[in-house]
């Protein structure tokens, strides 16, 4: 294919799976470095990374369900959008209301935080779970999407399973890094 065709549907599919393979490692990654409300982190650099996660965890996030116009937001390759946010939100247990009101949370923080350093002083990032769930809510409802499915025949495990298995090999590294 040329490169200034467009993504076929099931490239598209896969780019989005993508993503949140790429949100749910770093969120992983981020938590990992975390006991409590203490981070784990000792050094200069660690520290510097371990923040660098939740950002990255957060800009990927964005793409697919904080940017509606994105080429990889959710609704680009859901076809039933009433159906899967139904299920989304009774998966993640919250109304639409608390979904639209955490989507602004994260554009603030990625908007005034990550992508610019405005005024505020404060800075507040959002509780990663519900951006951590829902990507894998996605990611998992592709997988098992018969005509999405077929783009991500390689995926073998579920979100659930690879998020542990990421956290679990930072959780190592951090610990190593004692």
């Amino acid at each position: 294919m040329g490169m200034n065709l467009p993504l076929t549907p099931q490239e598209r599919i896969r780019r989005v799976a993508l993503l949140c393979t790429h949100c749910f490692r770093n969120f992983a990654f981020y938590r990992a470095g975390w006991k409590g409300v203490n981070q784990q982190a000792n050094t200069q650099f660690l520290k510097t990374a371990n923040s660098g996660f939740i950002d990255i965890g957060y800009l990927e996030w964005s793409k697919l369900f904080a940017d509606y116009k994105g080429n990889h937001h959710w609704t680009k390759v859901i076809e039933n959008h009433q159906l899967f946010q139904t299920e989304l939100l009774n998966f993640l247990r919250i109304t639409p209301e608390e979904f639209r009101f955490y989507i602004q949370a994260v554009r603030t923080y990625r908007d005034k935080f990550i992508a610019h350093l405005d005024d505020e002083r404060v800075m507040h990032p959002p509780k990663t779970k519900i951006a951590r769930n829902s990507a894998a809510f996605l990611y998992d409802y592709l997988r098992t999407h018969p005509e999405a499915g077929k783009s991500l025949q390689d995926a073998k495990l579920t979100a659930r399973e690879y998020y542990e298995y990421l956290y679990r090999h930072a959780f190592y590294a951090y610990k190593s890094a004692f």
